[in-house]
């Protein structure tokens, strides 16, 4: 069995320098890494230069992007180019997050005592830990299916879940998951245009349907990412996770839920921003603007809502305009 590593990086040198010594220090070894540098300007470029020159048993692979293309854009390119590849399955993970030295080990050893498990499962993930190493970060594995009054449910996986040897799911993030190739190769790679959030969430939604997911509770990552304040809410990442919750829904399940998600989804949200968020006027347009966009199928970068937008920023240049006049 052989396992390819996709980690797509932006900006942070520090923490993709432990990723890739995670990787290294695996007892079953990666037959290959390759990083998706997205357009970094912290010294990234030069240091994955020198990388992918130093000697190692490890394949060393990186694709340098002109631009910064998000997380979405990062595993798209990162997944078209792992299909050329030689490897029967391939982990995905940012450059924050890392392994266990044993993951892949057991990962291995999962798949070849279960019959069939090359035709019957499309995909594999562990425990995801936070910063501490020690906290389970329950967010990264879910349970997606409908409900009444057309509403669609996604519950994170409870603590108890990971009392067991293993346990099914239909929603992953790319933080310490391991897809079949094979399965990879039968549905549409990660949609690029979302940028940020739910690329994840909806892929692996599509290739549950061709094929299990497990969680193996033994396999885990430390995922080293401080959790935002709720209230910092208003940012200009607010307006993807609205947007493309809604579209995932659009694309795979029946028109009635998606209309009543239109109403549900944005509710939620702009409690959300009342109660914790603040510059809740911005807030409340970002949301609106995220679900005008969803109605009509529209992704990609949006032309206010991108890196660099805030609130502060607006206000300042409010003031700047006063001033002048």
């Amino acid at each position: 069995m052989k396992i390819g590593v996709v980690i797509v990086t932006y900006n942070r040198l520090d923490k993709l320098k432990l990723a890739l010594e995670s990787y290294e220090k695996q007892v079953l070894k990666p037959k290959y890494i390759l990083v998706v540098n997205n357009n970094s300007t912290d010294g990234t470029y030069d240091f994955l230069e020198r990388w992918k020159e130093n000697r190692s048993e490890i394949e060393k692979r990186v694709v340098n992007l002109t631009q910064n293309t998000g997380g979405s854009g990062g595993f798209y390119e990162g997944l078209k180019h792992s299909l050329e590849l030689d490897a029967d399955w391939i982990w995905v993970a940012d450059d924050d997050a890392y392994p266990k030295e044993n993951a892949f080990k057991i990962a291995e050893h999962y798949i070849s005592t279960h019959e069939n498990s090359s035709e019957n499962i499309s995909a594999i993930c562990g425990t995801v830990l936070k910063s501490d190493g020690e906290t389970i970060d329950c967010s990264h594995r879910r349970k997606i299916y409908t409900t009444l009054f057309n509403r669609i449910a996604q519950p994170y996986s409870k603590p108890k879940d990971y009392e067991q040897e293993e346990f099914e799911i239909n929603g992953f993030s790319y933080v310490g998951t391991m897809i079949n190739k094979e399965k990879l190769k039968q549905t549409e790679l990660t949609k690029k245009d979302y940028f940020i959030y739910y690329d994840d969430t909806e892929h692996s939604y599509r290739l549950s349907k061709l094929g299990k997911i497990v969680c193996i509770p033994s396999i885990k990552v430390v995922h080293d990412a401080p959790h935002s304040e709720m209230k910092e809410i208003v940012k200009w990442k607010l307006y993807y996770l609205v947007r493309n919750t809604l579209d995932f829904i659009r694309n795979n399940f029946d028109e009635k839920y998606f209309k009543e998600q239109c109403f549900e989804v944005p509710f939620k949200f702009k409690v959300a921003v009342f109660l914790f968020g603040k510059d809740k006027k911005y807030g409340f347009q970002m949301i609106n603007e995220a679900v005008k966009d969803a109605k009509i199928g529209k992704t990609g970068l949006h032309e206010i809502y991108k890196p660099g937008w805030s609130p502060d920023k607006i206000e300042e240049r409010q003031e700047n305009e006063k001033e002048y006049r």
